[in-house]
Protein backbone atom coordinates (compact mmCIF):
# COMPACT_ATOMS: atom_id res chain seq x y z
CA UNK A 1 0.00 0.00 0.00
CA UNK A 2 2.79 2.31 1.02
CA UNK A 3 4.70 1.84 -2.47
CA UNK A 4 1.21 2.11 -3.87
CA UNK A 5 0.48 5.65 -2.65
CA UNK A 6 4.07 6.73 -2.93
CA UNK A 7 3.81 6.13 -6.86
CA UNK A 8 0.25 7.60 -7.25
CA UNK A 9 1.46 10.91 -4.97
CA UNK A 10 4.79 10.79 -7.70
CA UNK A 11 2.39 10.69 -10.51
CA UNK A 12 0.15 14.06 -9.13
CA UNK A 13 3.33 15.80 -8.54
CA UNK A 14 4.26 15.18 -11.95
CA UNK A 15 0.67 16.54 -13.35
CA UNK A 16 1.24 19.19 -11.32
CA UNK A 17 4.69 20.59 -12.06
CA UNK A 18 3.68 19.90 -15.84
CA UNK A 19 0.40 22.17 -14.83
CA UNK A 20 1.81 24.79 -13.09
CA UNK A 21 5.14 25.46 -15.33
CA UNK A 22 5.67 23.51 -18.49
CA UNK A 23 1.91 24.11 -20.21
CA UNK A 24 2.21 28.00 -19.69
CA UNK A 25 5.85 27.83 -21.37
CA UNK A 26 3.90 26.15 -24.47
CA UNK A 27 1.06 28.78 -24.95
CA UNK A 28 3.69 31.04 -26.83
CA UNK A 29 4.90 28.38 -29.08
CA UNK A 30 3.44 27.50 -33.01
CA UNK A 31 1.16 24.26 -32.47
CA UNK A 32 1.54 22.54 -35.73
CA UNK A 33 -1.40 21.22 -35.74
CA UNK A 34 -3.67 24.27 -35.92
CA UNK A 35 -1.59 24.81 -39.53
CA UNK A 36 -4.16 21.74 -40.87
CA UNK A 37 -5.53 22.46 -44.18
CA UNK A 38 -8.79 21.13 -45.36
CA UNK A 39 -7.47 20.32 -48.43
CA UNK A 40 -5.61 17.73 -46.73
CA UNK A 41 -8.07 14.95 -47.10
CA UNK A 42 -5.86 12.05 -45.82
CA UNK A 43 -2.65 10.19 -45.21
CA UNK A 44 -1.26 7.06 -45.20
CA UNK A 45 1.90 5.25 -43.79
CA UNK A 46 3.48 2.80 -46.33
CA UNK A 47 6.12 0.01 -44.82
CA UNK A 48 8.76 -1.85 -47.24
CA UNK A 49 9.12 -4.96 -46.23
CA UNK A 50 13.38 -5.19 -45.20
CA UNK A 51 13.32 -1.67 -45.13
CA UNK A 52 11.48 -0.65 -41.64
CA UNK A 53 12.90 3.01 -41.97
CA UNK A 54 12.78 3.86 -45.82
CA UNK A 55 12.12 7.64 -46.31
CA UNK A 56 11.94 10.53 -48.49
CA UNK A 57 9.86 8.65 -51.73
CA UNK A 58 9.36 9.54 -54.69
CA UNK A 59 6.02 8.56 -57.08
CA UNK A 60 5.12 8.02 -60.88
CA UNK A 61 2.51 5.90 -62.25
CA UNK A 62 4.85 2.32 -64.42
CA UNK A 63 2.99 -0.05 -66.66
CA UNK A 64 -0.27 0.11 -64.45
CA UNK A 65 1.28 0.46 -61.21
CA UNK A 66 2.69 3.10 -58.79
CA UNK A 67 6.68 3.43 -58.95
CA UNK A 68 8.05 4.72 -56.00
CA UNK A 69 11.73 5.64 -55.29
CA UNK A 70 13.15 5.68 -51.45
CA UNK A 71 16.22 6.20 -49.27
CA UNK A 72 17.96 3.42 -47.55
CA UNK A 73 20.70 4.06 -44.69
CA UNK A 74 22.30 1.00 -43.76
CA UNK A 75 23.83 1.61 -41.00
CA UNK A 76 22.82 4.67 -38.44
CA UNK A 77 26.60 4.74 -37.56
CA UNK A 78 27.36 5.28 -40.95
CA UNK A 79 24.72 8.03 -42.27
CA UNK A 80 26.48 9.09 -45.22
CA UNK A 81 26.05 5.60 -47.06
CA UNK A 82 22.94 5.55 -48.44
CA UNK A 83 21.28 3.65 -51.29
CA UNK A 84 17.84 4.42 -53.84
CA UNK A 85 15.49 1.55 -53.55
CA UNK A 86 12.75 0.85 -55.94
CA UNK A 87 9.31 -0.54 -55.22
CA UNK A 88 5.92 -1.21 -57.20
CA UNK A 89 2.97 -0.20 -55.57
CA UNK A 90 -0.92 -1.12 -56.68
CA UNK A 91 -3.51 2.33 -57.05
CA UNK A 92 -4.19 1.72 -53.18
CA UNK A 93 -0.21 2.32 -52.61
CA UNK A 94 0.11 -1.61 -50.89
CA UNK A 95 3.73 -2.84 -51.68
CA UNK A 96 3.92 -5.92 -54.03
CA UNK A 97 6.85 -7.67 -55.71
CA UNK A 98 10.34 -7.57 -54.13
CA UNK A 99 12.04 -4.12 -53.82
CA UNK A 100 15.23 -3.60 -55.48
CA UNK A 101 18.38 -1.25 -54.29
CA UNK A 102 19.69 0.62 -57.54
CA UNK A 103 23.50 0.13 -58.89
CA UNK A 104 24.89 3.08 -58.46
CA UNK A 105 28.44 2.30 -58.43
CA UNK A 106 30.27 0.71 -61.06
CA UNK A 107 31.44 -3.02 -60.74
CA UNK A 108 34.73 -3.37 -58.68
CA UNK A 109 34.36 0.46 -56.74
CA UNK A 110 35.35 0.32 -53.38
CA UNK A 111 33.64 3.55 -53.07
CA UNK A 112 30.25 3.37 -50.79
CA UNK A 113 27.19 4.45 -52.61
CA UNK A 114 25.82 7.94 -51.06
CA UNK A 115 23.03 8.79 -53.65
CA UNK A 116 20.22 10.59 -51.74
CA UNK A 117 16.52 11.67 -52.41
CA UNK A 118 16.09 10.69 -55.56
CA UNK A 119 13.36 11.75 -57.96
CA UNK A 120 11.46 10.16 -60.66
CA UNK A 121 9.86 11.73 -63.59
CA UNK A 122 9.08 11.64 -67.33
CA UNK A 123 10.51 12.96 -70.40
CA UNK A 124 7.85 12.39 -73.26
CA UNK A 125 7.50 8.28 -72.51
CA UNK A 126 10.94 7.61 -70.95
CA UNK A 127 11.24 7.65 -67.44
CA UNK A 128 14.00 9.38 -65.88
CA UNK A 129 15.76 9.72 -62.17
CA UNK A 130 17.65 12.63 -60.50
CA UNK A 131 19.60 12.23 -57.38
CA UNK A 132 22.80 13.48 -55.38
CA UNK A 133 25.82 11.66 -54.70
CA UNK A 134 29.55 11.69 -54.20
CA UNK A 135 31.37 9.18 -56.28
CA UNK A 136 34.38 10.41 -55.14
CA UNK A 137 36.57 7.87 -52.21
CA UNK A 138 37.08 11.00 -49.88
CA UNK A 139 33.76 12.51 -47.90
CA UNK A 140 33.19 16.04 -48.36
CA UNK A 141 30.20 18.07 -48.65
CA UNK A 142 31.88 19.64 -52.00
CA UNK A 143 31.69 16.51 -53.45
CA UNK A 144 28.15 16.12 -53.73
CA UNK A 145 26.36 16.88 -57.17
CA UNK A 146 23.32 16.08 -58.96
CA UNK A 147 22.97 12.94 -61.51
CA UNK A 148 20.45 12.54 -63.69
CA UNK A 149 19.96 9.57 -66.14
CA UNK A 150 17.15 7.30 -67.85
CA UNK A 151 16.09 4.75 -65.72
CA UNK A 152 15.25 1.40 -67.65
CA UNK A 153 13.93 -1.78 -66.87
CA UNK A 154 14.74 -5.46 -68.08
CA UNK A 155 14.77 -8.92 -67.19
CA UNK A 156 12.76 -8.10 -63.72
CA UNK A 157 15.14 -5.23 -62.18
CA UNK A 158 15.65 -1.61 -63.04
CA UNK A 159 18.97 -0.01 -63.60
CA UNK A 160 20.22 3.49 -64.70
CA UNK A 161 20.95 4.36 -68.50
CA UNK A 162 24.05 6.53 -69.18
CA UNK A 163 23.70 8.28 -65.61
CA UNK A 164 25.78 11.82 -65.97
CA UNK A 165 27.42 13.88 -63.07
CA UNK A 166 26.59 17.64 -63.54
CA UNK A 167 29.69 19.32 -62.49
CA UNK A 168 29.31 21.95 -65.07
CA UNK A 169 27.01 24.66 -64.54
CA UNK A 170 26.36 28.58 -63.66
CA UNK A 171 28.50 30.10 -60.98
CA UNK A 172 29.13 26.40 -58.71
CA UNK A 173 30.04 26.26 -55.06
CA UNK A 174 33.22 23.77 -54.31
CA UNK A 175 32.36 23.79 -50.51
CA UNK A 176 28.27 23.42 -50.68
CA UNK A 177 26.39 19.68 -51.26
CA UNK A 178 24.03 19.94 -54.20
CA UNK A 179 20.91 18.05 -53.91
CA UNK A 180 16.84 19.13 -54.04
CA UNK A 181 17.36 20.37 -57.92
CA UNK A 182 13.99 20.23 -59.31
CA UNK A 183 13.14 18.19 -62.91
CA UNK A 184 10.69 18.64 -64.97
CA UNK A 185 10.13 18.16 -68.60
CA UNK A 186 9.47 20.96 -71.03
CA UNK A 187 8.63 20.00 -75.21
CA UNK A 188 10.10 16.50 -74.63
CA UNK A 189 13.19 17.76 -72.86
CA UNK A 190 14.51 17.36 -68.98
CA UNK A 191 14.90 20.97 -67.17
CA UNK A 192 16.05 21.39 -63.78
CA UNK A 193 15.40 24.17 -61.35
CA UNK A 194 18.45 24.59 -59.30
CA UNK A 195 16.47 27.22 -56.89
CA UNK A 196 13.09 27.91 -56.64
CA UNK A 197 14.06 31.82 -55.70
CA UNK A 198 15.74 32.82 -57.86
CA UNK A 199 13.86 30.66 -60.39
CA UNK A 200 16.98 28.88 -62.18
CA UNK A 201 16.50 26.79 -65.33
CA UNK A 202 19.51 24.61 -66.04
CA UNK A 203 18.78 21.94 -69.43
CA UNK A 204 21.59 19.64 -68.71
CA UNK A 205 22.99 18.79 -72.20
CA UNK A 206 23.03 14.50 -72.58
CA UNK A 207 26.26 13.01 -73.07
CA UNK A 208 27.72 15.12 -70.87
CA UNK A 209 28.31 16.78 -67.45
CA UNK A 210 27.58 20.57 -68.46
CA UNK A 211 24.06 22.62 -67.67
CA UNK A 212 22.94 25.19 -70.30
CA UNK A 213 21.30 28.40 -68.06
CA UNK A 214 17.98 28.72 -69.42
CA UNK A 215 16.48 31.67 -68.01
CA UNK A 216 16.57 32.87 -64.34
CA UNK A 217 13.83 35.13 -62.65
CA UNK A 218 13.10 36.71 -59.31
CA UNK A 219 9.65 37.02 -57.47
CA UNK A 220 8.65 38.56 -54.37
CA UNK A 221 7.77 35.40 -52.85
CA UNK A 222 6.60 35.87 -48.82
CA UNK A 223 7.56 32.66 -46.47
CA UNK A 224 8.08 33.01 -42.88
CA UNK A 225 9.46 29.53 -42.19
CA UNK A 226 12.82 29.30 -43.72
CA UNK A 227 14.43 29.12 -47.47
CA UNK A 228 12.52 27.47 -50.10
CA UNK A 229 14.17 24.33 -51.39
CA UNK A 230 13.54 22.06 -54.23
CA UNK A 231 11.06 18.99 -53.20
CA UNK A 232 9.17 16.91 -55.92
CA UNK A 233 9.55 17.25 -59.69
CA UNK A 234 7.02 19.70 -61.15
CA UNK A 235 3.94 18.82 -63.49
CA UNK A 236 2.21 20.46 -65.95
CA UNK A 237 -1.89 21.42 -65.13
CA UNK A 238 -4.75 21.63 -67.67
CA UNK A 239 -4.10 25.54 -67.34
CA UNK A 240 -0.48 25.10 -68.62
CA UNK A 241 0.80 25.92 -65.47
CA UNK A 242 3.68 23.78 -63.63
CA UNK A 243 2.88 22.90 -59.58
CA UNK A 244 5.59 21.70 -57.56
CA UNK A 245 6.08 21.21 -53.92
CA UNK A 246 8.82 22.51 -52.16
CA UNK A 247 10.50 22.06 -48.58
CA UNK A 248 11.98 24.72 -46.20
CA UNK A 249 13.65 24.51 -42.50
CA UNK A 250 13.70 26.65 -39.95
CA UNK A 251 15.39 26.30 -36.40
CA UNK A 252 12.95 26.87 -33.84
CA UNK A 253 10.46 25.80 -30.77
CA UNK A 254 7.14 24.70 -31.34
CA UNK A 255 4.73 22.41 -28.90
CA UNK A 256 5.15 19.53 -31.44
CA UNK A 257 9.41 19.83 -29.93
CA UNK A 258 8.36 20.36 -26.66
CA UNK A 259 9.52 23.64 -26.38
CA UNK A 260 13.02 22.70 -27.69
CA UNK A 261 14.90 24.64 -30.69
CA UNK A 262 15.19 22.04 -33.19
CA UNK A 263 15.17 22.21 -37.20
CA UNK A 264 11.40 22.06 -38.60
CA UNK A 265 10.94 21.15 -41.75
CA UNK A 266 8.04 22.09 -43.76
CA UNK A 267 6.21 21.63 -47.03
CA UNK A 268 4.77 24.36 -49.19
CA UNK A 269 3.18 24.38 -52.93
CA UNK A 270 4.23 26.98 -56.25
CA UNK A 271 3.11 27.18 -59.62
CA UNK A 272 5.48 28.53 -62.38
CA UNK A 273 4.79 29.96 -66.09
CA UNK A 274 3.95 26.91 -68.59
CA UNK A 275 7.16 28.10 -71.22
CA UNK A 276 10.47 30.07 -70.54
CA UNK A 277 11.24 32.01 -68.57
CA UNK A 278 8.96 29.66 -66.03
CA UNK A 279 8.45 32.20 -63.93
CA UNK A 280 6.78 31.98 -60.52
CA UNK A 281 3.11 32.67 -60.39
CA UNK A 282 1.43 31.25 -57.27
CA UNK A 283 2.57 30.12 -53.76
CA UNK A 284 1.41 29.07 -50.50
CA UNK A 285 1.21 31.38 -47.87
CA UNK A 286 2.10 29.29 -44.66
CA UNK A 287 3.32 25.26 -44.18
CA UNK A 288 0.84 22.71 -45.61
CA UNK A 289 -0.26 19.90 -43.07
CA UNK A 290 -2.34 17.40 -42.60
CA UNK A 291 -3.07 15.09 -39.51
CA UNK A 292 0.39 12.81 -38.59
CA UNK A 293 2.71 15.52 -40.03
CA UNK A 294 4.42 16.26 -36.71
CA UNK A 295 3.08 13.81 -34.26
CA UNK A 296 3.65 9.71 -34.09
CA UNK A 297 6.61 7.37 -33.32
CA UNK A 298 9.88 9.42 -32.25
CA UNK A 299 13.73 8.17 -33.75
CA UNK A 300 16.47 8.43 -32.71
CA UNK A 301 18.01 11.01 -35.30
CA UNK A 302 20.83 9.99 -37.91
CA UNK A 303 21.98 13.52 -37.69
CA UNK A 304 20.23 15.39 -35.13
CA UNK A 305 16.81 16.50 -33.81
CA UNK A 306 14.37 16.76 -35.95
CA UNK A 307 10.67 17.84 -36.94
CA UNK A 308 10.43 16.43 -40.22
CA UNK A 309 8.25 16.07 -43.21
CA UNK A 310 9.74 16.18 -46.83
CA UNK A 311 7.95 15.90 -50.23
CA UNK A 312 9.96 13.94 -53.23
CA UNK A 313 7.35 13.40 -55.48
CA UNK A 314 2.91 13.59 -56.19
CA UNK A 315 0.94 12.36 -59.12
CA UNK A 316 -2.01 14.30 -60.56
CA UNK A 317 -5.37 12.40 -60.70
CA UNK A 318 -8.23 14.05 -62.04
CA UNK A 319 -8.93 16.44 -59.57
CA UNK A 320 -6.74 14.41 -56.85
CA UNK A 321 -3.02 14.66 -55.80
CA UNK A 322 -1.21 11.96 -54.18
CA UNK A 323 1.69 13.11 -52.61
CA UNK A 324 4.36 11.21 -51.43
CA UNK A 325 7.22 12.78 -48.34
CA UNK A 326 9.42 11.42 -45.64
CA UNK A 327 8.48 11.65 -42.10
CA UNK A 328 11.06 12.45 -39.40
CA UNK A 329 14.06 10.49 -42.04
CA UNK A 330 12.24 6.76 -40.92
CA UNK A 331 9.22 6.67 -42.97
CA UNK A 332 7.46 6.56 -46.01
CA UNK A 333 3.68 8.33 -46.03
CA UNK A 334 1.38 9.45 -48.65
CA UNK A 335 -1.45 12.41 -48.46
CA UNK A 336 -4.25 12.67 -50.35
CA UNK A 337 -5.03 16.50 -51.54
CA UNK A 338 -7.65 18.21 -52.97
CA UNK A 339 -5.84 20.19 -56.09
CA UNK A 340 -8.77 23.12 -56.73
CA UNK A 341 -8.64 23.99 -52.78
CA UNK A 342 -5.01 23.71 -52.60
CA UNK A 343 -4.75 25.96 -55.95
CA UNK A 344 -7.23 28.09 -54.68
CA UNK A 345 -5.18 28.66 -51.44
CA UNK A 346 -2.16 29.69 -53.14
CA UNK A 347 -1.17 33.66 -53.48
CA UNK A 348 0.50 35.55 -56.12
CA UNK A 349 2.56 38.35 -56.45
CA UNK A 350 4.06 40.40 -59.22
CA UNK A 351 7.45 39.51 -60.24
CA UNK A 352 10.53 41.79 -59.22
CA UNK A 353 11.90 43.58 -62.75
CA UNK A 354 15.48 43.77 -62.61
Amino acid sequence: MRIKSRGNCKTLRRVLWELLFILPLYSDLLDLETLSKDYVLETKQIEIPGYPYAFNPSIVLWNGYVLMSFRHIPDPKTPFTSHIGLILLDHEFHPIGEPQLLHIRPPGSFVPSRADDARLFYVGEQLYITYSDNPHPELSAGGFRMVIGELHYENGHFFIHRPALLTEYENPKEGIREKNWVPFQYQRNPFLAYSINPHLIFYPIPGTHLCETIASTTTDLAWDFGIVRGGTPALELATGEYLAFFHSMKKMASVQSQGKTMAHYFIGAYTFNGSPPFTLTRWSRDPIVGAGFYTGKAYKPYWGSIQCVFPAGFILDGNTIWISYGRQDHEIWIAKLQLDKLLSSLHARDPIVP
